[in-house]
């Protein structure tokens, strides 16, 4: 695929790397701002005359009391609502409902707006208007699968119009139907290609689509306008990693970077990019700069990166990484996390041979949890690589309370076996090989145990 000019240029002298990350994680809907602009709040408000053909037709006294109305309207808007809310019967129209509705909306008051319009269309099904308004104020209320529905009629009665295409994007968007939402938004796009937030819906079905090109096209479109917005930089990134193109990606993230609008999510994107390419010592700048950039954010982000640090064998880096976070968390470690950065500890300290540093660790990790089978495996397996006297002896100890937990029995029967057969002791590994196969019997044990039986009986002079 061919790169756009204004990517050409922003990637300009960058070099790069790859990651992994939700392809339109970063588009989400902001109903604060969303609902603040004129050109949706002009979809549903202000607008009070009746139309005869979409509409229930008014009866003589409502149609004196519309003429009143319309022109209180002009100068006493609360009178007005007072006097229409007085007029209301089961007989009424649906039309006196429809302006209360209206009346309402204009007050932000969407309960009572989702109500009176409600009634409207239970009056007048056809009512396009009413029916439309109430999509509308359903949207506004969150509740997007049941104002899916209204659009649909409302679009059936002729409301062709942007906003009613666009809401009825949002809400396929919002219940993960996104062929529907791309057709929707394209439809809002066509008839006003201005309104950044359907292009945006746009690229955001396309992103769940998987239909990455199009997205970035899209995409693209709206940089042209909004050539600092990080947001959609960082979409688009995730868009070229969805084509395989992590060097664009990174690349992206580089200029999100140097504008001086990162997130913690961002430069956490950045570091797991360099760390798929084993480029750890660049995945550790990022994620360092995460940690500083958001200190509130949630310490167990960074421990499951830690985690994968040390699960990659990155255990130079992981230790870095441990140090900040425990610098910058301090007491606010919850004591899952801690136990968590305990063991991976642990782990960087046996890989360096730091013997005076893991034991402590691994024996504070029992003492806060006495059934901490990992930490008392580690502590038999490193006594039993001892190859002492005193080292077997202390192996034992920790095999035989690790074999009394249920989980960890298995292998630490087996473990222990092991321990006993690299001792020659044939004879005490015989019963726990056969426990172990009696509780999960599978081949390899049984083969094991069969071997050990057979020196066993060759060294007895049976």
């Amino acid at each position: 695929m061919t790169k756009s000019n204004l990517l050409k240029s922003a990637l300009s002298g960058l070099l790069c790397a790859a990651g992994i990350l939700s392809a339109s994680a970063q588009l989400e809907y902001n109903a604060e701002e969303f609902w603040s602009q004129p050109h949706i709040r002009e979809a549903y408000l202000g607008n009070y005359e009746l139309n005869t053909k979409t509409e229930p037709k008014l009866s003589e006294t409502e149609q004196e009391v519309f003429r009143e109305l319309l022109e209180l309207m002009k100068t006493d808007k609360n009178a007005a609502l007072q006097m229409l809310l007085t007029n209301i019967t089961p007989e009424s129209s649906g039309a006196m409902e429809f302006l209360v509705g209206s009346l309402y909306g204009e007050r932000d008051d969407v309960e009572n707006a989702m109500k009176y319009f409600t009634q409207a269309v239970e009056k007048y099904p056809n009512f396009l208007r009413a029916r439309r308004n109430l999509a509308i104020m359903l949207v506004q209320n969150a509740k997007f699968e049941e104002a899916i529905g209204h659009f649909i009629k409302a679009i059936d009665l002729g409301s062709r119009d942007t906003t009613t295409f666009g809401l009825l994007g949002l809400c396929y968007v919002n219940g993960s139907k996104f062929i529907s939402a791309e057709t929707a938004y394209r439809e809002a796009i066509m008839l006003n290609p201005k309104i950044k937030d359907w292009q945006l819906g746009l690229a955001k079905s396309l992103l769940n689509q998987k239909k990455y090109e199009e997205a970035i096209a899209v995409l693209e479109e709206i940089l042209l306008d909004e050539p600092e917005n990080e947001i959609i930089w960082i979409s688009q990134a995730n868009a070229y990693l969805g084509l395989d193109d992590p060097e664009t990606a990174v690349a992206i993230q580089e200029i999100v970077d140097r504008l001086g609008k990162s997130t913690a999510a961002s430069l956490e994107f950045m570091g797991n990019i360099y760390m798929s390419r084993n480029l750890n010592d660049l995945a550790l700048t990022y994620y360092r700069k995460a940690i500083k950039k958001d200190p509130k954010r949630s310490v167990k982000t960074h421990v499951d990166t830690a985690d994968i640090l040390v699960g990659r064998g990155a255990f130079e880096e992981a230790e870095v990484l441990i140090k900040d976070i425990r610098s910058s968390y301090a007491d606010r470690i919850a004591k899952n996390q801690d136990t968590r950065l305990l063991r991976m500890e642990s782990h960087i300290a046996m890989n360096n041979g730091e013997i005076e540093v893991f034991i402590p660790i691994l024996e504070r990790l029992i003492e806060n949890d006495p059934l901490d089978g990992d930490a008392l495996m580690m502590l038999a397996d490193h006594y039993t690589s001892q190859a002492t006297i005193d080292g077997f002896s202390r192996a034992d100890l920790y095999y035989e309370r690790v074999a009394k937990i249920t989980e960890f029995e298995v292998k630490a029967l087996i473990a222990w076996a092991r321990s006993y057969v690299s001792r020659e002791q044939y004879g005490k590994a015989i019963p726990h090989l056969e426990r172990a196969n009696t509780l999960e019997p599978r081949p390899f044990i049984t083969r094991y145990l069969e071997g050990v039986r057979k020196i066993h009986i060759a060294n007895s002079g049976y």
